[in-house]
């Protein structure tokens, strides 16, 4: 049966054991039978196989160093917390926004070195925008209501 053509009775010596040619016997030429044991490949599949064995070995090698180049790459790069903090040591030591009489602020909103100011004052309601870093009022705009349509 196929299954008695596998097995092979095995010697004394250890499947990995390294024996000098001088101590093999008979069975110099022959490769361990737990290594090959009905297992036999032609020259175009040996080479088929030696070059999948060094294409994966390549795609390994490969992955490897783009992982550790990724790794090198978000290391040296500044971080974002960073960058702010350096982006807010641009920013005026102190800003003054002159809001009309009577004023009340709604909400502030930040972005980069500019600030928007949305207010409400008796006259109506108003966003200022103000330059962080060169502490003035760049702009004002007044929110009016619309008249209707006749």
């Amino acid at each position: 049966t196929g299954a008695a053509m596998l097995w092979r009775p095995m010697s004394s010596q250890p499947p990995f054991a390294r024996v000098s040619d001088g101590q093999r016997g008979e069975d110099a030429n022959e490769a361990s039978p737990s290594l090959t044991a009905g297992i036999q490949l032609n020259g175009p599949q040996a080479r088929a196989l030696r070059f999948a064995v060094i294409a994966m070995g390549v795609l390994i090698v490969a992955g490897l160093i783009a992982l550790i180049g990724r790794i090198i790459y978000i290391v040296a790069r500044p971080s974002t917390q960073i960058a702010s903090q350096s982006q807010s040591a641009s920013i005026a030591p102190e800003v003054r926004a002159a809001l009309p009489a009577g004023a009340v602020v709604r909400t502030i909103a930040l972005q980069g070195d500019r600030l928007a100011i949305h207010y409400d004052e008796p006259a109506g309601s108003g966003i200022a925008i103000v330059d962080l870093a060169a502490g003035r009022v760049l702009s004002r705009v007044v929110l009016v209501p619309e008249l209707p349509k006749q």
